[in-house]
């Protein structure tokens, strides 16, 4: 990032200030709906400028104003003292060695190809946590001012997708790992991390699978317990995914009987993609049927049909008011546990959304089918492995 020096930055100030403006209303000239001033992607209006999303969808911005817009914001941001947000994957070993590790908050973003039905991308989940991450970034690097933010590269992998609670072990847009397996990549990390001297992580992995979060926890745990340092899963915590559901409080009863108890890519996710990447939500969504129930029970039993489309509620219900509405509060409520954590509080005295999931009747019959599919793939592949090796040693 540029940097305005210390003499005549008020000055420049003033004069950035007005060419920005001149450039604000050349871009909501070209696409008032496109608008995005550091040229990531095609965002809604009320998109933070700081927003970071460089590998889904383009801007509908042509690149010479993306390219002025970056040129002006860029340095303003700079003069204006912007906490400093570094890309690890694109620092080199002697600035990386320079962070000073205890003010420096590694973001370790995940992602999971899960399948969302017929009018959500695969990739859904992983927008999600894309997105967060940039917003907690944002957040952490406008109250710890004296901090570096140090951004991880995406880890595109997850455990259980949704198909799971109706017994559909293949699905097409699924391709998750085991949880053991997404354990120890994330127990891996944090030992390179730790070893490194980094000691504050948040993993920024949103996917609402219940063995996902307990080995996503499992691995905050083994961090902090080997390290002393935090390392938080901030999807797992029950009052940050508890936001989604506040914001649907204020739901009519018409909309909400029609809803139903939707679990997976209904009304609610299908307008959170509305609000973030519109162009991506199928618009044979709004002749979406209903496919729910009235109660969990009911809703489970529903995803068991043989010709379950893969989603649960109403998609045609969705619209980008309510998405934005859904996204602020879990926004908020990521932010503020990440910094009541670099503030001093204990973290694992948050309610967890894995004890909650775990503990619920209704959700044991799905982790004991997938504890037992995931058993057989692991001596599937382990005995591969023991023939091969023997192989070998001939």
């Amino acid at each position: 990032m540029g940097e305005l020096g210390p003499e005549g930055t008020e000055s420049s100030l003033g004069s950035y200030l007005a060419a920005l403006t001149v450039a604000w209303v050349a871009c909501w000239t070209i696409d008032a709906t496109a608008c995005d001033p550091i040229g990531t992607r095609r965002l809604p209006a009320d998109t933070s400028i700081l927003a970071v999303d460089p590998s889904q969808g383009a801007s509908r911005l042509n690149p010479s104003s993306r390219s002025l817009l970056v040129a002006l914001v860029l340095p303003l941001l700079a003069a204006l003292g912007a906490a400093d947000v570094k890309r690890l994957g694109e620092l080199n070993t002697s600035q990386i060695r320079a962070l000073d590790r205890a003010r420096t908050v590694v973001l370790l973003p995940g992602g999971i190809l899960e399948e969302h039905g017929p009018y959500l991308p695969a990739w859904t989940d992983g927008i999600l946590s894309e997105r967060m991450t940039a917003d907690l970034a944002q957040g952490i690097a406008a109250a710890k001012k004296d901090w570096t933010v140090l951004v991880f590269p995406q880890v595109a992998v997850g455990a259980s997708g949704y198909n799971e609670v109706g017994g559909h072990f293949t699905f097409p847009g699924t391709y998750a790992v085991r949880p053991s397996t997404l354990r120890a990549v994330f127990m891996d990390l944090a030992s390179e991390l730790g070893d490194q001297g980094f000691r504050w992580i948040f993993v920024v992995h949103v996917h609402g699978a219940p063995r996902h979060n307990r080995v996503l926890d499992q691995a905050g745990d083994f961090f902090h317990d080997t390290y002393g340092g935090r390392m938080v899963h901030l999807w797992g915590l029950l009052p940050v995914v508890s936001a989604w559901g506040k914001e649907l409080e204020s739901l009519s009863p018409e909309v909400r009987k029609e809803e139903g108890i939707s679990l997976h890519a209904g009304m609610d996710e299908t307008s959170l993609l509305l609000h973030l990447a519109p162009e991506l939500v199928s618009p044979e969504r709004a002749q979406a049927p209903v496919v729910t129930g009235e109660s969990l029970k009911a809703a489970i039993e529903t995803a068991k049909a043989a010709d379950w489309p893969g989603y649960l509620g109403s998609p045609r219900l969705a619209n980008a008011e309510l998405g934005g509405r859904i996204w602020k509060g879990l926004s908020n409520a990521v932010l503020d546990h990440a910094l009541q954590t670099l503030d001093g509080a204990d973290p694992t005295k948050f309610p967890r959304f894995a004890d909650y999931m775990e503990k619920n009747e209704h959700f044991a019959p799905w982790i004991r089918a997938a504890e037992a599919r995931d058993a057989e793939r692991e001596a599937k592949q382990r005995a591969w492995l023991e023939k091969s090796a023997g192989k070998a040693g001939r």
